[in-house]
């Protein structure tokens, strides 16, 4: 990176180009450290990266298990990602905030004794969860479908690890380990898993099953999450490891709680609920078609997600010194910027949304018209849904935006169970529309009144100058 600061990261010309040398001027007054530049540039880079590999994982086993198998897949993963987040307990999310406070404030009693506590709270849940389902699943095994109990111990498997992986990646994320916080579970284990398929299809001529896919999944995380472990283990600092471990569990519980209710919520808005519906109410066929359009779509928000995220520790400082006009200012640009990374990929996945689809197989372009409504959806949520949630949790108004995303959610997951049975997945989609503008509209009103500015593409009348 050049001396010329924030403002030089993009020097091109153009709109793209002022407003992101805007945004860089209003970071630099706010005081944001290089380091921290830095720390985003390597967090978009590994996003990317691991979008990337994700993608290619995505496309190498939808064409290994065909449409109806990957629906068997998708709908498995998705119960998966269900029990491991009940699992986790939100404790990656906490281990970000206490794991960089106590690491900067020096207090390493509390900071061994938060990773023991979590290590344990989070492993001992997600196992008695897989271990609950797993005799479960033994006692019914005999009403399955040929194959399937199988395939749910493999994902029984997942869960546990996958729970870890995510508390260890966050943890390094406190420690401020941005890339070997990534490296482990956004681009190791999707090359992996890729690896794991491509060799047990192509190279050893083996027809590889949807169990099969969820077990080459739990090998490959479960290698990640030996190698995230082994960079953690190096990140805490030896005074830590030495100090006698202390507990403040009742605070570590009471910020957990708080966390698992908007995580819930927003599992709700997720593709997961929708996949797990769809493939619920209608077949696992129809869940793969929409899980690989939920796919392609989220790739619309890549890059407003890395803008976004570069922009937050300004919207915090401008907020605490009440410069509302900058502020507003920050938010025009920030708009415009993600607008102008957001719009053009969602164009091409409308032109060439046939042909994205049946890279996944031919039976995958039925997907079309899911793709289209989500594409939608994200373009509103990159622009402007995402940037409003953010004003509102950083600015303190937290208990609104949870009000909002709890809201939404419940809407969401009633539309979609009604509209499912009567559209298909269209339905769902439609579903997922519905409820993406209401949570649109609900947290744009919450930040006009709660944070006094406008989620606009231009500066609203009477509210500074021109943008």
């Amino acid at each position: 990176m050049t001396t010329g600061g924030a403002a030089a990261i993009i020097p091109r010309p153009g709109l793209l180009g002022r407003a992101t040398t805007h945004i860089g001027a209003l970071l630099d007054r706010s005081g944001v450290s290089r380091a921290m530049v830095k720390g985003a540039g390597w967090s978009i880079g590994g996003t990317a990266v691991g979008a990337a590999a994700s993608f290619i994982v995505q496309i190498v086993l939808a064409r290994s298990l065909g449409a109806t198998r990957y629906g068997v897949y998708s709908y498995l993963l998705a119960w998966v990602n269900v029990a491991v987040l009940l699992g986790k307990l939100e404790f990656d999310v906490a281990s970000i905030r206490f794991v960089s406070a106590y690491e900067g404030q020096r207090q390493d009693s509390l900071l061994h004794g938060f990773l023991r506590y979590a290590i344990r709270v989070v492993g001992g849940t997600a196992m008695s969860i897989a271990l609950i389902a797993a005799v479960a699943v033994w006692a019914i095994r005999a009403q399955l479908p040929a194959g399937m109990a199988q395939a749910i111990w493999a994902a029984c498997a997942l869960v546990p690890l996958s729970a870890l992986l995510l508390f260890s990646a966050s943890a390094l994320q406190g420690f401020r380990r941005v890339p070997q916080a990534q490296l482990p579970s956004q681009v190791l284990r999707p090359f992996l898993f890729a690896g794991g398929v491509l060799l047990t299809g192509s190279a050893l001529g083996v027809g590889i099953s949807a169990g099969g896919a969820v077990a080459l999944n739990a090998a490959a995380t479960a290698v990640a999450l030996g190698v995230s472990l082994v960079l953690l283990s190096r990140a805490i600092p030896a005074r830590a490891l030495a100090a006698v471990p202390a507990y403040d569990s009742a605070k570590w519980m009471r910020a957990v709680r708080g966390f698992m209710l908007i995580s819930a919520s927003q599992l709700v808005l997720s593709q997961q609920a929708d996949v797990l519906v769809v493939g619920t109410l209608l077949s696992t066929r129809n869940a793969g078609l929409y899980s690989a359009a939920s796919q392609l779509s989220t790739l619309i928000g890549l890059g407003a997600t890395a803008i976004v995220f570069v922009v937050l520790p300004a919207v915090s400082d401008l907020h605490t010194r009440a410069r509302l006009d900058e502020l507003q200012h920050l938010v025009v640009r920030t708009v415009q910027a993600c607008a102008l990374v957001s719009v053009p990929v969602a164009v091409v996945l409308v032109v060439a949304g046939p042909l994205a689809l049946h890279a996944y197989g031919s039976a995958f372009t039925a997907g079309y018209p899911v793709l289209l409504i989500l594409s939608i959806v994200q373009v509103a949520a990159a622009t402007m849904g995402g940037l409003s949630g953010y004003l509102l949790t950083m600015t303190g108004h937290e208990w609104q935006a949870s009000r909002v995303v709890v809201g939404t959610a419940l809407l969401n997951l009633a539309l979609t169970v009604v509209l499912t049975p009567l559209l298909g997945i269209v339905g769902a989609a439609l579903a997922t529309l519905v409820a993406g503008f209401v949570k649109l509209g609900w947290l744009w009103w919450y930040v006009w009144r709660f944070v006094g500015v406008a989620v606009l593409p231009f500066v609203p009348a009477g509210r500074g100058r021109a943008a």
